[in-house]
């Protein structure tokens, strides 16, 4: 399958490989696959306190944030603090737009978390 790597810490630079596969998946050219590499914040779940990573490498990763990335390249290109504070308002009424309408949600049938899923016969758990 075609497809494009690119740092999915940078956010115009995923916005822009999404636009050119979206429009080779629009001219009929099939599946695509954007491989998007980023650096984990957290360990795997809730409980993971990721002490195998190397602290100082985390920390470099931690400065490339993409949220503080993408705000330094809107400044350079020109947007001023006022403009920042409104793009990052508006990012967070989106998002608590999107939790209102998650937790007014009714809960899932049980039996919904097996539909979809692939199962290859291994590993299946007797609960």
């Amino acid at each position: 399958m075609p497809g494009t790597q690119v740092d999915g810490n940078d956010v115009f630079a995923v916005w822009e490989a999404t636009g050119k596969l979206l429009a080779e998946i629009r001219k009929g050219g099939g599946p695509r696959l954007l491989h998007a590499i980023t650096h984990r914040v957290k360990g795997h779940v809730s409980v993971d306190a990721a002490a195998y990573r190397d602290a100082a490498k985390h920390d470099k990763e931690i400065e490339r944030d993409p949220l503080v990335l993408a705000a330094k390249r809107i400044a350079e290109l020109g947007a001023g603090p006022a403009q920042l504070e409104s793009i990052g308002r508006e990012a967070r009424d989106e998002v608590a737009a999107a939790l209102a309408t998650a937790h007014a949600a009714p809960w899932p049938e049980p039996r919904a978390a097996y539909t979809d899923v692939q199962d290859t016969g291994a590993g299946r758990w007797r609960g």
